[in-house]
């Protein structure tokens, strides 16, 4: 027959597989199989061919495919061999040789296949084929036979294939897929075979390609689908397969023969077949109908009588067909002499057609005709021994006894009852809560536990004891005593099949209880629920029957407040429902075995338990995955429905009095307009709330009760909207207020009673303003009308009081114009009044002038100076009269100008006051020099005050001389004279004034009159009887310049001590602040910036006095000053640089993780601490500054701390080195930002600000509300949820280093999940659903592997086309709507596809045939092997998995790729690189790009 020219494999196998042959035949052969066998031993000398390589290649390298098992066969041999053993990669390796060294064809020949038959089939035959395949020889799902899973090697396999002469061969394939509901793989043959213009033998057209496939099935080496039999993989045993492809094909052509068969003789007449006769129907009737309850109904069997009639005329037909077949010669169908598997190889080799026409034919091979036995019984063979055997089965069985044959009756109908029970309430009519929900399992549990431990177990141990009570001794004896007697017993076997009995039912009844209750569950979280927001929430229910959810729950306020919660929290409905599952489970473990209570006679060393299912067991885990699965599933909604409430945790959490004040707060700022569109945003959105904020809501599992949250929040977004609306009416009112107390003061001065002239003018004045003066407060009042229309409008109700006040505020106007007419009429007669009355009074004035005048003539004659008292107190009274008369004056001018008349003249008056001005000034003058002349000489010697002695005499001169000058002018001679007189005695006083201020120098001390006394020769100490008058007559005077000179020594040295004692009384009452620090029960002080500076300009001014010739007397005071401050300087200098180092130090030393990493500078800091707790409660009792750092002890005590917190902080720059050696990311941060971090390592938190140095892209973690880690962000706001959470346990290094780690593993997690969706999306689609780098990453990896792919298949430029069709996708969909991360993450991938495109031009303007050729090597390329890689040329370094956020990409230029491949050559031999270049042409970036691609 003609087949495809393949030789057939004739190479020899290597010298490391010289075994592999004797394996091969010992397989071979055990497969009974030995001319497959002797086939192997003539073809030892093979030789491969391409047709073989592709599958064969791989058996010469040992390490290639081991990490592959699909490229493995399957071998029984441990994986630990013991010495002496054939190892288990010996024995893989000799059975990967064995089947590559076998002929497909020729092992299908061999099973009696013609394929020259086979190759005429038509093309439906390949299904039928698989109709027909046995798929018990199957060794490995479609799974193992073919991973999905990315970058790994494909399978390799034989395809059955028609060639171009119609002829039939298997040829090397690749297997790229599988379709598990159809049993097809997708594979593609390889380009040896492919060359050979081969096409697929099975009909494809039901699988078309997957996107990956490239072009259609018809297209040679284009993947197409196929059914498992036509494929042998490479690690099948070929033997197996064609003994598996054979079978198939003579099944399916023994189908076609017994289906031809049938069908004739269903085609064959039977209208004269004779029927059943009457005898033998009812002899059929007699024996079918033979029970007594059958005999009685009167069933209708005439429809049963037809269908035997119908298959007896069958039954002859068929008869009859093979009489005529055994009349024609045929001899198969009669004798029987062929086999089943004869017949059909002869029919599916085309056996002929029977000779006679009427039979045009092939008929199936006979039944094998059975032997007629000479008795109508059972024979008996001769050498059975009956006697034998009854004694041998009445030893061993148990049934001999009907005491066991009724006990274990009643044991089994007590077991029943058990199995019906279940361990679960499954039913359920009422949504019920779930603490509800666990007390009824806890009592169904319970329950069913009591009954088996109370009842269960007694009666089944009465039912046993009742039972043999009367069987006495012997195998069944319950009184034995002696335990080896009873091992032998058949009680013993009797208890243990009671044992066995037992815990079966307990298994039964666990199982059974697991399966109601997963399916009850499963019933009860089947429903789809949908939530698109708090009123939308659509239920599509599976079950029907069910008429309430199972679970009821309360939407609550959180009790930290915040936000909102579920009175059962989520993660506890999922828990307890699980540990209610567990529970009840365990509740089956801890039952007593019945032996040792029924033998009780026998010593049992310990109890003997019952087996039972336990948590662990497949079954309870497959169980409890599929509930928590459901469960897991249908709480899913109460977390999306919560969610959706936290678009009011803004208004949960809002102080509303707070909101309204600080809106209110705005006073002018705040307009109408603003106000009414928030109080109508308001009010829109409670009526939002009213209609979307329902009161229960059915989840599927749990119904919400959401009535508390819900009138929570509308009451207090009403209390909003009416304290609002409250803000909105205090406007007006305020305005309106405001403008009426405006409008009530002009009433009050409209309405005030003129009580003079000038009252009478005013009034009028302010009548005729008053219509201005209204103006601006009825303008006010029709301000506050648009306030009032807006509270109309939002249907507000004005108490009151503020209605009141509005219609007051209306009618202002009208009333206060009425007041003013009535006030006008009034005025008139008041100034006629008036008027009359000032008549009067200006003659009144006239006389009150004229005798004014008289006696100050009279008083200007007075010249005698030992009156000057007298004189002095009567030009004192006219003066005031001469001031009051001027005031009047003034005044009656003032009314004639109201009333329109002319004025008087007055100006007598003022003539009057200034011819009186110098008598008044003279005798005021001399009566207070005569005066103070006369006190100054008596009164004791301390009233005088020097100072006030010279300023009053100096006084007196001047005015005394001034008007003698002015009396001289007036030639008034005595008056001058006197003047002159007194002049001159305030002269002569003006020489004593300088004694006066030396002796009352207020510096002159005890030493200082010692001085004088000692310099003039007498004693001179004055006391309180001493008087300036005893001084002139001890005629001091004459030793004015030495007192004088003692006096201004005396005022130097008073400065200085006028000095000190202001810098005592400064420091005297100088505290430190002492202030509580935190909550660490201590303080810390506080010194001002101007305390320190006054200490530092004190103690320059001592030392300047130090150096003053006047500082005599206060040395030891200036010292003690000196030493006192200079030591204060220095403790606060200490003080304060403890106080900063302790503060910078407490809080880290606070840490119990830094206390048990430095012992011995914890034990320092704690030394100090103690010490500065002590000084600061001291300090804190008695805060005076001199008192506390006044003390040498302090400052010693001080200066010892220091210099062991300088320790502490050597000892805490090596214990940081040693963290940041723990977690090198450290290094990025400072020292007080890593000890921040490390002082707060019970504060996960506190990381978070410096997570950005840490990472390159994690801004921040996202932590729940137990502290769980289960996501990073980036700053750009793109999140990865991490493969599993984390909990931020033990020191933070190592926490953060867990980070690190769950990084790169979620990294590669969502990089191993992208590559699976990659396949099954479409692109488009795809890259808006993964984070940014995994998006780039992975269209890295498929672009290499497609380039590659179609660098194989010679198709690069269609490769091309396709990318920039992909291109025109990503442009396309970045001008639709797209998300802010959405765009950065299309415009780094445009990016890099753009290159990408211009890669692929490059490789087709290039002709690039193979993979190896320096144009494509030269390519920065990803690859997957177990993990991503990233080659160019010959380096080729692992990804990083580093999260880089979705930030841009740079541009790739030619430039950029040499410098990158350059960069990647340092980095793969462990050397680094530095761009150089002038500045700006991108060096920098350079770098930052190899780190980006290197992940």
């Amino acid at each position: 027959m003609p087949l495809i020219s393949t030789p057939h494999l004739q190479s020899k196998p290597k010298a490391r597989f010289g075994g592999a042959l004797h394996g091969a035949l010992q397989h071979v052969e055990a497969l009974g199989d030995p001319q497959q066998a002797k086939q192997v031993q003539q073809h030892q000398p093979v030789q491969e061919d391409a047709s073989t390589t592709s599958i064969g290649t791989p058996v010469d390298e040992v390490d290639n495919g081991a990490s592959y098992p699909h490229l493995l066969p399957k071998v029984m041999v441990p994986f630990s061999t013991k010495p002496g053993e054939t190892p288990r990669k010996v024995q893989i390796q000799r059975k990967r040789r064995l089947y590559a060294c076998q002929d497909i064809h020729q092992l299908v020949s061999q099973q009696g296949l013609n394929f020259e038959q086979l190759s005429r089939q038509p093309p439906e035959y390949w299904d039928h084929i698989e109709v027909f395949d046995d798929t018990d020889h199957e060794s490995r799902n479609p799974e193992q036979w073919v991973p999905r899973i990315p970058g790994i090697p494909k399978s390799q396999g034989k395809v059955a294939v028609r060639c171009q002469d119609g002829s039939i061969s298997w040829m090397d394939a690749l297997v790229l897929d599988f379709d598990s509901t159809g049993n097809r793989y997708l594979v593609q043959l390889q380009s040896g075979a492919a060359s050979r213009s081969i096409t697929p033998t099975a009909n494809t057209a039901a699988y078309p390609s997957s996107r990956t496939a490239g072009a259609a099935a018809s297209t040679p080496s284009a993947p197409f689908w196929i059914p498992r039999v036509q494929l042998c993989f490479a690690a099948e045993d070929p033997a197996l397969y064609a003994k598996r492809f054979a079978a198939a094909c003579v099944a399916v052509s023994a189908a076609d023969v017994q289906l031809a068969h049938e069908l004739c003789i269903d085609s064959m007449p039977i209208d004269d077949v004779p029927q059943l006769t009457t005898e033998q129907v009812n002899r059929v009737l007699t024996f079918a109908m033979n029970s007594k309850k059958l005999k009685d109904r009167l069933m209708d069997t005439s429809t049963l009588i037809n269908e035997a009639n119908l298959e007896h005329a069958r039954a002859m037909n068929k008869a009859t067909l093979q009489a005529l077949a055994a009349a024609a010669g045929t001899g198969n169908a009669a004798q029987g002499e062929s086999s089943a598997a004869e017949g059909y190889a002869a029919a599916a080799a085309g056996a002929s057609v029977v000779g006679v026409q009427l039979l045009p034919l092939v008929l199936p091979p006979a039944e094998p005709v059975k032997p007629v036995p000479a008795k109508g019984t059972v024979e008996v063979p001769a050498t059975y021994d009956f006697r034998e055997q009854l004694s041998e089965f009445s030893f061993r069985t148990l049934l001999t006894k009907p005491e066991v044959i009724h006990a274990l009756s009643k044991i089994r109908l007590e077991s029943s009852k058990v199995i019906k029970m279940s361990l679960f309430n499954t039913f359920s009519s009422k949504s019920v809560r779930l603490e509800e929900f666990e007390q009824l399992q806890t009592a169904a549990t319970d329950s069913v536990a009591n009954h088996l431990r109370d009842n269960w177990s007694a009666s089944t141990k009465n039912i046993i004891k009742s039972a043999f009570k009367d069987v006495g001794k012997g195998w069944y004896n319950l009184a034995e005593t002696s335990f080896e007697t009873y091992r032998f017993s058949k009680l013993r076997r009797f208890l243990g099949l009671v044992r066995f009995s037992m815990e079966d039912t307990l298994r039964f009844l666990a199982e059974g209880s697991m399966r109601k209750f997963v399916t009850f569950m499963q019933g009860c979280c089947s429903d789809v629920v949908d939530v698109a927001s708090t009123s939308k929430v659509t239920v599509d229910s599976k079950d029907l029957s069910r008429k309430a959810p199972l679970l009821l729950t309360e939407l609550v306020v959180a009790p930290e407040g915040g936000g909102f919660a579920y009175s059962t929290p989520v993660e506890t409905i999922h828990s307890k429902i699980i540990a209610v599952f567990d529970r009840a489970i365990s509740k089956l473990q801890g039952l007593n075995q019945l032996e040792p209570g029924i033998m009780d006679q026998l010593f049992w060393p310990s109890a003997l338990l019952l087996n039972s299912v336990h948590l662990q067991e497949e079954v309870t885990v497959r169980a409890r995955d599929a509930l928590s699965g459901c469960l897991l599933a249908s709480l899913q909604p109460l977390r999306s429905y919560l969610g959706q409430y936290s678009t009011y945790n803004g208004l949960l959490n809002v102080d509303v009095e707070s909101y309204v004040q600080r809106f209110a707060a705005q006073g002018v700022d705040l307009s109408l307009a603003d106000i009414s569109k928030e109080v109508a945003n308001q009010i829109a959105e409670l009526s939002y709330m009213e209609e979307n904020l329902l009161p229960t809501v059915n989840l599927g599992l749990v119904q919400v009760n959401c009535v508390k949250v819900r009138d929570t929040l509308l009451r207090k977004k009403e209390k909003l909207v009416g304290m609002l609306k409250a803000v909105v009416a205090r406007v007006p009112r305020a305005m309106v207020s405001l403008t009426s107390a405006k409008f009530s003061e002009l009433e009050r001065q409209v309405k005030a009673k003129a009580v003079s002239i000038e009252e009478v003018d005013a009034q009028r004045k302010f009548i005729a303003e008053l219509p201005a003066k209204m103006a601006s407060l009825v303008a006010e009042v029709e301000a506050a009308k648009p306030w009032y229309n807006a509270l109309e409008a939002m249907r507000y109700l004005l108490p009151d009081e503020d209605a009141k006040e509005k219609l007051v505020g209306i009618s202002w106007q009208n009333k206060l114009m009425g007041a003013a007419e009535r006030s006008l009429e009034g005025l008139s007669s008041d100034e006629t009044k008036y008027a009359d009355e000032m008549v009067a009074q200006q003659e009144d004035f006239v006389s009150k002038v004229n005798n004014m005048a008289t006696a100050l003539t009279a008083a200007q004659q007075h010249s005698n100076l030992a009156k000057v008292d007298i004189v002095a107190g009567i030009v004192s009274s006219l003066d005031q009269q001469l001031k009051a008369t001027q005031k009047e004056a003034e005044q009656l001018n003032a009314r004639e100008g109201l009333l329109g008349k002319p004025m008087t003249d007055y100006r007598n008056i003022k003539q009057l006051a200034d011819q009186f001005d110098p008598f008044i000034q003279f005798w005021t003058a001399t009566a207070t020099w005569k005066n103070n002349h006369k006190s100054w000489l008596t009164d004791t010697f301390e009233k005088l005050d020097g100072e006030t002695v010279e300023k009053d005499v100096s006084t007196a001169y001047k005015v005394l001389y001034k008007m003698g000058k002015a009396f001289a002018s007036r030639g008034l001679d005595q008056m001058a004279a006197n003047a002159e007189t007194v002049r001159l005695e305030v002269e002569q006083f003006k020489t004593i004034v300088p004694l006066v201020q030396a002796m009352r120098n207020p510096g002159m001390r005890p030493r200082h009159w010692d001085q004088l006394s000692a310099d003039l020769g007498s004693d001179l100490h004055p006391d309180s009887s001493y008087t300036l008058d005893k001084a002139l007559k001890q005629g001091l005077l004459a030793h004015l310049d030495t007192i004088t000179k003692v006096a201004d020594v005396a005022s130097k040295e008073y400065s200085i001590e006028q000095a000190l004692d202001k810098l005592q009384r400064e420091w005297e009452g100088a505290e430190l602040g002492v202030l509580e620090y935190r909550d660490t029960g201590t303080y810390v002080i506080k010194v001002e910036e101007a305390m320190s500076q006054q200490i530092d300009d004190h103690i320059v001014m001592l030392q300047s006095m130090a150096f003053s010739p006047y500082k005599k007397p206060f040395e030891d005071r200036l010292a003690k000053w000196d030493t006192t401050l200079n030591l204060v300087s220095e403790a606060l200098d200490q003080w304060l640089a403890l106080h900063r180092t302790w503060m910078y130090l407490e809080p880290i030393f606070s840490s119990e993780d830094i206390m048990q990493q430095l012992p011995l500078e914890g034990k320092r800091f704690a030394t100090v601490d103690r010490s500065w707790r002590k000084t600061l409660d001291a300090a804190k009792r008695n805060p005076n500054l001199l008192k506390m750092c006044g003390s040498r002890k302090l400052l010693d005590q001080l200066t010892e701390s220091n210099k062991l917190l300088d320790s502490v902080q050597k000892g805490l720059a090596d214990y940081l080195e040693t963290k940041r050696l723990a977690f090198a990311r450290f290094f990025f941060l400072s020292n007080d930002e890593l000890l921040q971090i490390l002082s707060q390592t019970k504060n996960p938190l506190a990381v978070q600000p410096h997570l950005r140095k840490c990472f390159e892209a994690i801004a921040s973690l996202d932590f729940s509300a137990n502290l769980e880690i289960t996501a990073m962000n980036s700053a750009e706001k793109e999140k990865v949820a991490f493969d599993k959470p984390m909990m931020p346990c033990g020191n933070i290094e190592v926490w953060l280093g867990e980070v690190e780690r769950r990084m790169k593993a979620s990294i590669r997690t969502q990089i191993v999940a992208a590559m699976h969706a990659y396949v099954h999306r479409p692109r488009p689609a795809w890259v808006r659903e993964w984070p940014a780098m995994v998006v780039l990453a992975v269209s890295q990896i498929f672009w290499a592997r497609s380039v590659e792919e179609a660098v194989a298949a010679n198709h690069i430029q269609g490769f091309l086309d396709r990318s920039v069709s992909d291109l025109m996708e990503l442009t396309d969909l970045v001008q639709g709507e797209l998300t802010d991360a959405e765009r950065l993450t299309l415009g780094a991938l445009i990016t890099l596809d753009v290159h990408a495109r211009d890669v692929i031009q490059e490789l087709v303007d290039a002709g690039l045939q193979k993979t190896t050729d320096f144009e494509w090597v030269s390519r920065l390329r990803y690859y997957w092997r177990d993990d991503v890689f990233v080659d160019m040329a010959q380096a080729s370094i692992s990804y990083g998995y580093e999260y880089l956020g979705n930030s841009p990409r740079l541009v790739i230029t030619p430039l950029t790729d040499r410098c990158y491949m350059t960069l990647m050559s340092a980095l793969h031999l462990n050397l680094g690189g530095a761009p150089a270049g002038p500045a700006g042409t991108g060096q920098v970036l350079q770098g930052s790009g190899i780190q980006w691609s290197l992940g």
